[in-house]
């Protein structure tokens, strides 16, 4: 075995292999750095297609925020203007004949402030007994909130 080492053949076989195998390499590398030349950057399509993407969800995020933020002041306005409307209805229940004129002033709030009083008499198709006055359905309007229910307003004395 030691002497096919030194013959020319052998020599002559690794270098017909180091040929072949230097050319394969090559045509790798050529084929990688095509691959690395065309795969350097995104197409328009894709640019295009990730754009439009990117704008559904910002959209769609600062749609979701807007609401938010006119709930929020919704609630808070709601919030104010509720108790207003709570107060003006107690009023009227202390003092059903309070219905009848149109507006209730709240001085004992900060501001005093008006509500406007709608005062509607309901109709009976089949009355039972005497009520004793007339059924009225009330609303109470202030800014832009109502607030409605039912009183017995007493007939006018004298």
């Amino acid at each position: 075995m030691t002497g096919l080492r030194g013959t020319g053949k052998v020599k002559r076989e690794k270098a017909e292999y180091n040929a072949e195998d230097r050319s394969w390499a090559q045509s790798c590398l050529r084929l990688s750095t095509f691959r690395l030349w065309t795969s350097r950057g995104f197409t328009l399509l894709e640019v295009l297609v990730a754009l439009a993407i990117g704008a559904l969800l910002i959209g769609s995020s600062m749609g979701l925020i807007s609401e938010a933020l006119r709930y929020r002041t919704s609630l808070k306005e709601k919030s104010y203007v509720q108790p207003i409307l709570e107060s003006a209805a107690e009023v009227i229940l202390a003092d059903p004949q309070k219905a009848t004129q149109g507006v209730v002033r709240l001085t004992e709030l900060e501001g005093s402030p008006t509500v406007a009083v709608t005062a509607t008499p309901v109709v009976l198709d089949n009355p039972t007994g005497k009520i004793g006055g007339t059924l009225c359905r009330v609303m109470l309007h202030y800014k832009s909130s109502e607030l409605e229910f039912s009183v017995i307003v007493p007939p006018q004395k004298g």
